[in-house]
């Protein structure tokens, strides 16, 4: 959900390629501070988390695969492998990849759509570029498509993806779950490439889709938590010849619409089993006060057979805003969450002709099964001196030095240098707390549910 940053963002762009990769990389500086780099989690569509039209650079987007069909070119014959698209490489040698290619062509560029499969509630698609093309560093080429025509109301709509290299142009791979919480037995899939290779154009397909037999399994189970007014009710699973969709219907009170859904899976044996994709928003309504989501996970493999239960340990992140303390404010100052019991305590504030200071407890020195490092890194990153006009811009922070106070209290103090800052006022900066960064990483957790697979 937290991705409508991201969408907002991009509405605003006129020319897509250079603004579009500045606005991404403006989108990945604030999401460096809103997750700490002590754990952030790849399974969030962030993520993570992170829901809704976006732009940013997923890895469930960028790894190439192509169809056994290819196997006369090496690169292209271990695709699945090379970049561990697991459902691919499960359907290819069941031998269920279809092959298509179909050819659009745009200012001189080729793209082909070589192959494409449709398993439970994932599609894939892959395809081939030709022509001159401008390169990265890394010798990829990067494109910017939308799929279902950028529709709005769709995860992941509006994305980048790197292609790479071969003997004779550039491979690509657009992985998703199906945006319906209907899974239809035919259907085709709108894919528009905007810019391949630093080119404008159009390279429009309408990617035809047969889905491959799955069983729907109905689930009545639910999980909630009282103080922060979540619930989550899973309703189906989906097995697929390659993959497994957990379908669930989430419900947060109004202030929640930003909130995101996490599943942790466990097998029979209590082996953790990898969610590739996590969270996905394939609806969202209001109604009587409450946010309500229609979600789904997916697993990149079909658990049929493999397990006899799976038992699911589902999370909330609830999503914080941000909160600004002014440097004339009566010490101490607490700033609390609203429905999660977390908070970072201002102890106190000193300012001389050369530095700010700022002494803060976190987290009332609870570490909530977190290691030190990562409130150490919290404290680096998420309690910053900023200046009042643009609090709400996330840019690299102003020099500061951190030291530990009191470890087991986790307390801390930032010293900032305020040497070089033109016409200093306290008037004109506040302390910028990110509570969003805590609640990214020390999520709500609801009590496990057990579903039987079989």
């Amino acid at each position: 959900m937290e991705k409508n940053s991201f969408q907002e963002v991009y509405e605003k762009i006129e020319v897509p390629q250079e603004d579009v990769l500045k606005a991404i990389q403006n989108g990945m500086n604030r999401a460096s501070f809103d997750v700490p780099k002590t754990k952030r989690n790849t399974k969030i569509v962030v993520w993570s988390t992170v829901a809704a039209a976006a732009i940013l650079v997923s890895s469930s987007f960028i790894s190439p695969s192509m169809s056994h069909v290819m196997a006369n070119v090496p690169l292209l014959g271990k695709i699945y492998e090379t970049f561990n698209d697991a459902i691919g490489r499960s359907l290819q040698s069941q031998e269920l990849i279809t092959e298509l290619n179909k050819t659009a062509s745009s200012k001189g560029i080729d793209v082909t759509i070589t192959n494409a499969y449709y398993d439970g509630a994932v599609v894939g698609v892959t395809f081939n570029v030709k022509g001159n093309l401008n390169t990265e560093e890394s010798g990829k080429v990067v494109g910017f498509y939308e799929i279902f025509d950028g529709d709005e109301g769709i995860s992941d709509s509006k994305e980048l993806v790197h292609m790479e290299p071969t003997d004779d142009g550039y491979i690509g791979h657009i992985q998703l779950s199906y945006p319906e919480s209907e899974l239809p037995q035919e259907a085709t899939f709108p894919l528009e490439f905007k810019t391949i290779g630093g080119k404008e154009g159009s390279w429009r397909f309408d990617v035809p889709i047969n889905q491959l037999p799955y069983e729907t399994v109905t689930i009545d189970k639910e999980s909630s938590e009282e103080f922060s007014g979540v619930k989550v009710h899973f309703d189906s699973i989906l097995f697929g010849q390659a993959s497994t969709a957990i379908n669930y219907t989430a419900t947060f009170p109004i202030q929640g619409k930003h909130d995101q859904v996490r599943l942790e899976v466990y097998d029979d044996k209590g082996d953790e089993i990898n969610i590739s994709m996590d969270g996905i928003d394939l609806k969202t309504i209001e109604e009587n006060d409450h946010i309500i989501v229609k979600g789904r996970s997916i697993i990149p493999q079909s658990v049929k057979g493999e397990t006899k239960y799976l038992e699911v340990h589902p999370k909330v992140a609830i999503n914080e805003q941000d909160q600004f303390v002014s440097l004339n404010a009566s010490t101490p100052v607490e700033i609390k969450a609203d429905r999660q019991n977390l908070a970072v305590t201002i102890e106190k504030i000193t300012v001389n002709d050369h530095s700010l200071g700022v002494d803060f407890q976190v987290n009332y020195g609870d570490e909530m099964g977190r290691s030190f490092g990562f409130f150490k890194d919290f404290a680096r990153n998420d309690v910053l001196f900023v200046k009042e006009t643009e609090k709400d811009i996330y840019m690299e922070p102003m020099q500061h030095a951190v030291k530990t106070i009191h470890k087991d209290e986790l307390r801390f103090r930032s010293t900032f240098d305020i040497r070089k800052l033109d016409g200093f006022n306290l008037n004109n900066y506040v302390i910028r707390v990110n509570l969003g960064s805590l609640r990214a990483n020390i999520p709500v957790e609801l009590d496990k549910v057990k579903m039987d697979v079989n």
